[in-house]
């Protein structure tokens, strides 16, 4: 029996694999214990990797559109034909409305880095993140305002000294199942915690304080925590007064947050909002991670801030047992992690769209890697203002994991050229001109990076590729080669490109591969030596040096420099006369393990475990509305006439006013698009860039819904 180590590729965590070979044949996959991370652990997902590799619905041939957009006409084509195709029309594109027409978009855990260059060769700034509103950029950006670099991201291997851990918005156990596990460990050695979250996650249930916050109220219990740990003395007055800069601006402002003020906007018990605040800030080590949850209340930027600064004024920041700052190593990483593809060419940042909006996001002037709004976007493809976007080369499926469905849908189906790289026939590739297959991770090389922690991993090819599907980069680069770029690259191949960007470690990736993990070597209180400022002087990575709870930044941009709570745009207190016709807070955009942004959905083994996507609701609310378990409702929205459908799932615990419809879904078997349409929460969704004054917000996680019930037979549109 042949052993391989290697590391999925089915969502962002990247667990080890232990892959099992005979005869050519994969025969198991596991977990692979000596991982750093994982140890062992892998999701169900990871365990029904041959499941997805092998599946019969699996794209493994190029497909060029034979028929109208979203007919399902299809013909088989050579790569050469579509590439040379491809290379031919994203010119012609480019000669007769400029580069910024073309668009790209990827997430991490598929390619990213090869679009980067594929934008850099060309000259384009559309780099279409569609959660650059929402997801990862607000929680970097916000922790490079106040600290200059990353912190509340779950980014740890273990967390074993820390006495206390505050799991605010972040659900592990069904996003980040191996950091859920290194949380169990430090409970079972002692470790207290503290789960703030709407919805009583597996986390709220094991921790020993459950705070029920309203969904995007998350700000305003911040600064009541603040509030009581400034009150009672219990932050480092000494580490406040050197490292620290607009305490005392702080300080005035949470005054106006008292526990009772505060339990009555948030709807949690004003003596669990002190009991929280005592157990973080009175442990000898505490940890604070945070994560999507609190990044679609509208106020996001505000929000994630405040979060941070409960590590900040226990002064304990970058020991063991509290948050730290656990720096990259030296490999070129892709932009997504905020970091510089290292190509030396320019995106011409200044046409960016979303550049004069929001500076701090898009544009030569962004503390991060620069995306524009996805709004500006899809408004770019629909009214070619202030210059058109006419391709969109993509790795994602916008049409389920972006709002405001409808919208985006009509702005995808305009384009002159939409190329999609999949897996599976998703509802994004049921409408492109091209689906171009990808290999799985069991059938390709990579560079697994991870997010906040010193680390990388090499995953390696245990099988080949079934049918004629290739790795993603190659095929970026070789229609970047035909269209005349290719001596704008810095390679000429992905093994090329792996081994491009372990240059500065000074190894290939062969001897990557026998090394499996590289880790960067770390030490505590980084600030004190210097090694987190680029100019080498002791300090914090911000224009003060020092950890920012006023932001000079936003206060160059005319923003207030200090983070505030504001209520959301849709709430039973800012818009009581719609509430009484909608009285449910919708949290939208959760997930289950089984499946991440709909991959997996087509796999009937994870199917099985998780066949309908579901709204939860608590018993008192099922009674109110006359649903039992398992029945079928209408969900509408003010923020559309449309509705969708969603089988009832009664959680105990769940508030009476509140429901989660989970996010991310369509009906396989169906016609890809209607799928989304019947059941995918973005249809009711607002795609709005007017909720955040830095990044422009979401308000996926708090919209008003009503409920009705519906027939069974109904439930299918």
């Amino acid at each position: 029996m042949e052993v391989t180590h290697t590391t999925c590729r089915l969502c962002l965590v990247r667990c080890g694999m232990r892959v099992e070979s005979e005869g050519g044949q994969v025969r198991r996959v596991l977990g692979d214990r000596s991982h750093p991370l994982s140890k062992g652990y892998l999701c169900i997902k990871g365990k029904a990797s041959l499941d997805l590799t092998n599946s019969p619905n699996r794209v493994i041939y190029p497909r060029k559109r034979a028929g109208e957009r979203g007919s399902g006409k299809w013909q088989r084509v050579s790569w050469d034909e579509a590439l040379e195709d491809i290379a031919a029309r994203l010119n012609a594109i480019i000669e007769r409305d400029g580069a910024s027409a073309v668009a790209v978009q990827a997430l991490p855990p598929k390619e990213y880095f090869a679009y980067d260059l594929l934008c850099d060769a060309i000259g384009s700034p559309t780099f279409f993140k569609h959660d650059s509103h929402q997801c990862f950029t607000p929680q970097l950006m916000s922790d490079v305002l106040t600290f200059g670099n990353l912190l509340t991201y779950p980014g740890f291997t273990e967390v074993n000294d820390a006495e206390a851990l505050l799991l605010w918005g972040v659900n592990l156990s069904e996003t980040n199942g191996s950091k859920h596990q290194r949380v169990q460990d430090a409970q079972k050695k002692g470790a207290r915690v503290i789960a703030v979250d709407p919805r009583p996650t597996l986390a709220a249930r094991e921790a020993d304080l459950w705070l029920r916050v309203r969904p995007g109220t998350d700000a305003a219990l911040a600064l009541a925590m603040i509030h009581v740990i400034i009150e009672r003395g219990w932050y480092d007055r000494e580490f406040v007064a050197q490292w620290t800069l607009g305490f005392d601006a702080l300080a005035e402002r949470a005054a106006r947050y008292a526990p009772e003020r505060v339990a009555a906007i948030c709807w949690v018990d004003a003596n669990d909002i002190r009991r929280a605040a005592e157990m973080f800030a009175t442990a000898k080590s505490s940890a604070m991670y945070t994560f999507i949850g609190a990044t679609m209340g509208g106020n996001s930027i505000s929000t994630l801030r405040l979060m941070g600064f409960l590590p900040a004024l226990t002064g304990r920041i970058d020991r063991k047992g509290n948050n730290r700052f656990l720096l990259p190593t030296a490999v070129r990483m892709p932009s997504y992690y905020g970091a510089s593809t290292g190509s030396g060419l320019s995106k011409n940042l200044e046409r960016q769209l979303s550049a004069e909006r929001f500076p701090l996001l898009a544009g030569p002037n962004a503390i991060t890697a620069a995306y524009p709004h996805p709004r500006q976007v899809i408004d770019a493809m629909l009214t070619g203002k202030p210059y058109p976007v006419r391709a969109l080369w993509t790795d994602c499926n916008p049409v389920v994991g972006l709002e405001d469905t409808w919208t985006t849908l009509q702005a995808l189906k305009s384009l002159d050229l939409l190329i999609v790289s999949e897996l599976f026939e998703s509802p994004t590739a049921h409408i492109a001109d091209y689906i171009l297959p990808v290999t799985t991770h069991l059938e390709s090389d990579a560079i697994s990076e991870y997010s906040g922690i010193n680390m990388i991993a090499a995953r390696v090819r245990v099988m080949p590729p079934r049918g004629e599907a290739r790795e993603e980069a190659d095929v970026v680069l070789e229609v970047l080669r035909r269209m005349g770029y290719g001596d704008k690259l810095p390679v000429s191949s992905y093994r090329e490109l792996l081994d491009y960007r372990l240059q500065p470690l000074g190894i290939d990736f062969e001897e990557f591969a026998r090394r499996r993990v590289v880790v960067r070597e770390d030490e505590p209180l980084k600030y004190l030596s210097g090694k987190l400022r680029r100019d080498g002087k002791p300090g914090f990575n911000t224009p003060s040096g020092k950890i920012e709870f006023a932001s000079s930044t936003l206060a160059k941009h005319g923003h207030d420099p200090l983070p505030d709570f504001v209520e959301p745009p849709l709430s039973p207190y800012r818009t009581p006369e719609i509430a009484r016709d909608y009285p449910l807070v919708l949290v939208s955009g959760t997930r289950s393990i089984e499946f991440y942004s709909t991959l997996g959905i087509e796999v009937p083994r994870l199917r099985r475990r998780r066949p309908w996507p579901v709204l939860e609701m608590s018993p008192e609310t099922a009674r109110a509305h006359g649903v039992a378990e398992g029945d079928w409702v209408s969900v509408e929205a003010p923020t559309t006439e449309r509705s969708i459908r969603r089988q009832v799932a009664i959680v105990e615990g769940m508030h009476p006013q509140v429901v989660n419809a989970e996010g991310l879904w369509y009906m396989p078997g169906e016609d890809p698009v209607e799928g989304v349409l019947s059941a995918g929460a973005n249809v009711l969704t607002p795609l709005r860039d007017d909720v955040d004054p830095i990044v422009g917000g979401s308000v996926a996680r708090c919209i008003l819904c009503r409920v009705r019930r519906i027939e069974a037979a109904a439930k299918v549109a």
